[in-house]
Protein backbone atom coordinates (compact mmCIF):
# COMPACT_ATOMS: atom_id res chain seq x y z
CA UNK A 1 0.00 0.00 0.00
CA UNK A 2 3.11 2.56 1.00
CA UNK A 3 4.52 1.72 -2.65
CA UNK A 4 1.51 2.88 -4.35
CA UNK A 5 0.86 6.09 -2.35
CA UNK A 6 4.47 6.94 -3.11
CA UNK A 7 3.98 5.79 -7.03
CA UNK A 8 0.54 8.17 -6.99
CA UNK A 9 2.27 10.97 -5.14
CA UNK A 10 5.09 11.25 -7.45
CA UNK A 11 2.86 10.87 -10.62
CA UNK A 12 0.31 13.75 -8.89
CA UNK A 13 3.99 16.00 -8.87
CA UNK A 14 4.65 15.17 -12.32
CA UNK A 15 1.32 16.20 -13.73
CA UNK A 16 1.34 19.28 -11.81
CA UNK A 17 4.55 20.21 -13.42
CA UNK A 18 3.86 19.12 -16.58
CA UNK A 19 0.43 21.05 -16.72
CA UNK A 20 2.40 24.25 -15.34
CA UNK A 21 5.23 23.97 -17.86
CA UNK A 22 2.54 23.70 -20.66
CA UNK A 23 1.26 27.09 -19.46
CA UNK A 24 4.28 28.63 -19.14
CA UNK A 25 5.48 27.59 -22.84
CA UNK A 26 2.08 29.56 -23.77
CA UNK A 27 2.88 32.76 -22.36
CA UNK A 28 3.32 35.71 -24.30
CA UNK A 29 6.68 37.13 -24.47
CA UNK A 30 8.08 39.93 -22.92
CA UNK A 31 6.97 42.75 -25.35
CA UNK A 32 10.04 45.11 -24.08
CA UNK A 33 12.52 42.34 -24.92
CA UNK A 34 11.27 41.06 -28.00
CA UNK A 35 11.04 45.00 -29.63
CA UNK A 36 14.34 46.12 -28.49
CA UNK A 37 16.19 42.46 -29.93
CA UNK A 38 14.10 42.55 -33.03
CA UNK A 39 17.61 41.63 -35.59
CA UNK A 40 15.10 43.37 -38.68
CA UNK A 41 13.48 46.89 -37.73
CA UNK A 42 11.26 47.43 -41.02
CA UNK A 43 9.96 50.94 -39.60
CA UNK A 44 11.63 54.32 -40.41
CA UNK A 45 10.34 56.88 -37.98
CA UNK A 46 10.85 60.19 -38.84
CA UNK A 47 11.07 62.78 -35.48
CA UNK A 48 10.84 66.77 -36.93
CA UNK A 49 11.33 69.65 -34.51
CA UNK A 50 9.39 72.62 -35.66
CA UNK A 51 8.32 75.95 -35.03
CA UNK A 52 10.09 78.16 -32.80
CA UNK A 53 11.77 75.79 -30.64
CA UNK A 54 13.82 74.28 -33.96
CA UNK A 55 15.03 78.09 -34.76
CA UNK A 56 16.60 78.70 -30.61
CA UNK A 57 17.32 74.93 -29.69
CA UNK A 58 20.15 74.59 -28.02
CA UNK A 59 20.80 70.85 -27.08
CA UNK A 60 18.01 68.18 -27.88
CA UNK A 61 17.34 65.21 -26.97
CA UNK A 62 15.45 62.36 -28.03
CA UNK A 63 14.99 58.72 -26.83
CA UNK A 64 12.17 56.45 -27.82
CA UNK A 65 11.29 53.91 -25.17
CA UNK A 66 9.76 50.26 -26.75
CA UNK A 67 6.54 50.98 -24.28
CA UNK A 68 3.12 51.42 -24.49
CA UNK A 69 2.57 54.65 -22.50
CA UNK A 70 -1.09 54.42 -22.75
CA UNK A 71 -0.98 50.72 -21.42
CA UNK A 72 1.37 51.76 -17.96
CA UNK A 73 -1.26 55.15 -17.79
CA UNK A 74 -3.89 52.18 -17.92
CA UNK A 75 -1.50 49.79 -14.88
CA UNK A 76 -1.18 53.03 -13.03
CA UNK A 77 -4.70 54.31 -12.70
CA UNK A 78 -5.70 50.50 -11.95
CA UNK A 79 -4.40 50.30 -8.64
CA UNK A 80 -4.01 52.76 -5.69
CA UNK A 81 0.03 53.48 -4.93
CA UNK A 82 0.19 55.83 -1.82
CA UNK A 83 2.99 57.99 -2.18
CA UNK A 84 3.91 57.16 -5.90
CA UNK A 85 3.79 59.50 -8.74
CA UNK A 86 3.17 58.25 -12.13
CA UNK A 87 6.91 59.63 -12.81
CA UNK A 88 8.10 57.37 -10.39
CA UNK A 89 5.78 54.70 -11.70
CA UNK A 90 7.35 55.34 -15.38
CA UNK A 91 10.65 55.24 -14.39
CA UNK A 92 10.51 51.97 -12.60
CA UNK A 93 8.43 50.68 -15.69
CA UNK A 94 11.07 51.64 -17.95
CA UNK A 95 14.49 50.80 -15.79
CA UNK A 96 16.39 48.13 -17.79
CA UNK A 97 14.71 49.12 -21.22
CA UNK A 98 17.29 50.48 -23.78
CA UNK A 99 15.86 53.31 -25.90
CA UNK A 100 16.40 54.80 -29.37
CA UNK A 101 18.79 57.50 -29.17
CA UNK A 102 18.82 59.32 -32.82
CA UNK A 103 20.31 62.48 -33.38
CA UNK A 104 19.40 65.37 -35.07
CA UNK A 105 20.43 66.54 -38.10
CA UNK A 106 20.99 70.54 -39.32
CA UNK A 107 17.25 70.45 -40.42
CA UNK A 108 15.74 69.69 -37.44
CA UNK A 109 15.04 65.94 -38.27
CA UNK A 110 16.16 62.88 -36.60
CA UNK A 111 15.26 59.07 -38.29
CA UNK A 112 15.20 56.03 -36.29
CA UNK A 113 14.65 52.46 -37.59
CA UNK A 114 12.51 50.78 -35.51
CA UNK A 115 10.22 47.25 -35.28
CA UNK A 116 6.40 47.37 -35.76
CA UNK A 117 4.43 48.00 -32.16
CA UNK A 118 4.03 50.88 -29.78
CA UNK A 119 6.61 53.51 -29.28
CA UNK A 120 7.09 56.00 -26.75
CA UNK A 121 9.17 59.05 -27.48
CA UNK A 122 10.61 61.24 -24.87
CA UNK A 123 12.24 64.69 -25.69
CA UNK A 124 13.66 67.29 -24.41
CA UNK A 125 15.08 70.66 -25.65
CA UNK A 126 17.17 73.59 -23.99
CA UNK A 127 16.82 76.85 -25.34
CA UNK A 128 18.59 79.66 -25.71
CA UNK A 129 16.65 81.93 -23.11
CA UNK A 130 16.96 79.11 -20.43
CA UNK A 131 13.66 77.61 -21.42
CA UNK A 132 13.25 74.07 -21.57
CA UNK A 133 10.99 71.72 -23.41
CA UNK A 134 10.04 68.29 -22.63
CA UNK A 135 7.86 66.31 -25.30
CA UNK A 136 6.08 62.70 -24.32
CA UNK A 137 4.18 61.08 -26.37
CA UNK A 138 2.92 57.61 -27.39
CA UNK A 139 3.34 56.39 -30.73
CA UNK A 140 2.25 53.37 -32.85
CA UNK A 141 4.73 52.19 -35.88
CA UNK A 142 3.56 50.29 -38.68
CA UNK A 143 4.11 50.19 -41.83
CA UNK A 144 7.51 52.06 -43.77
CA UNK A 145 7.63 55.40 -42.73
CA UNK A 146 5.82 57.62 -40.50
CA UNK A 147 6.70 61.11 -39.03
CA UNK A 148 6.17 62.66 -35.16
CA UNK A 149 6.54 66.53 -35.34
CA UNK A 150 7.51 68.17 -32.00
CA UNK A 151 5.84 71.49 -31.87
CA UNK A 152 4.99 73.80 -28.70
CA UNK A 153 1.62 72.74 -29.12
CA UNK A 154 1.88 68.98 -28.24
CA UNK A 155 4.30 69.84 -25.44
CA UNK A 156 4.35 68.28 -22.30
CA UNK A 157 5.94 70.67 -20.39
CA UNK A 158 7.72 74.09 -20.81
CA UNK A 159 9.75 75.44 -18.04
CA UNK A 160 11.60 78.83 -17.58
CA UNK A 161 15.02 78.95 -15.49
CA UNK A 162 15.55 82.03 -14.05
Amino acid sequence: MTIIRIFLGTALLAALFAAGWNVYRRLPADESSARTASPNPNSELTVILRGDSAATAVRTQIEIYPIDYAAVQRDFSAAVRPGKTFDDFLAQRTKGLVPVRPQLDDKGRAVAKLSAGNWWIRAHATLTGGEEIEWRLSVNVFGRGQTVELTTENAYERTKKF
